[in-house]
């Protein structure tokens, strides 16, 4: 299905997908469901400096082409991939990695979002003893569940009460242990940090 005015028309597998996802902010939409289904107003909130108006025609487009689906529960409308929107998440972990070269540090007005340092972990994990076990990432609020498969990393951000291993601390905090090796603010039940922390080395 053809939507939106700007076409490459190149007969070249690049250039038909910069057709569908080339548009600004369309990639970062993508990366935020990676985390599960959200709210619009949630989306809007996590995405300072695009507008409702400009959220609304990026997500028709990707409904268009089927990448995304709206998911009905008791509570709310939520927006959420399709297995075809999920299928890009190798292309963002390698534009992440990518891009990782040119992260030094954050310049001003930079957002820091816990999730998104969490979808990171994806590039590093490695099949260690934590295979299977559920992980679950508390940051006030916001709770993620990590679960190792294989040599995936699986990250959703939803409660997990049945976590065997409990990660708390501000977001900074958990990311500096995570990535810096600081033990400053965080609190781990069910596990030697060492063995959590290696897990993603």
């Amino acid at each position: 299905m053809s939507i939106g005015k700007r076409k490459y028309q190149q007969f070249c597998g690049v250039a038909r997908a910069l057709d569908v996802l080339g548009e600004r902010w369309t990639l970062l939409i993508v990366r935020n469901l990676l985390l599960g289904p959200r709210r619009y107003g949630t989306l809007l909130d996590e995405l300072p400096g695009l507008t409702t108006n400009l959220l609304a025609k990026r997500l028709h487009a990707l409904l268009g082409h089927q990448l995304v689906e709206k998911v009905d529960t008791r509570d709310a409308s939520l927006w959420g991939l399709t297995d075809a929107g999920r299928a890009l998440e190798p292309v963002i972990m390698e534009l992440g990695r990518f891009g990782g070269r040119y992260l030094d540090n954050p310049k001003r007005g930079d957002r820091f979002d816990l999730g998104w340092a969490l979808l990171s972990l994806k590039r590093r994990y490695r099949p260690s003893s934590l295979e299977g076990r559920l992980i679950a990432i508390e940051a006030g609020a916001r709770h993620f569940e990590l679960q190792g498969q294989g040599t995936y990393l699986s990250v959703q951000e939803r409660p997990c009460p049945t976590a065997e291993i409990r990660v708390r601390g501000e977001p900074g905090a958990i990311v500096a242990w995570l990535f810096a090796d600081s033990e400053v603010g965080v609190e781990v039940e069910g596990a030697a940090k060492a063995m959590v922390r290696n897990a993603f080395g």
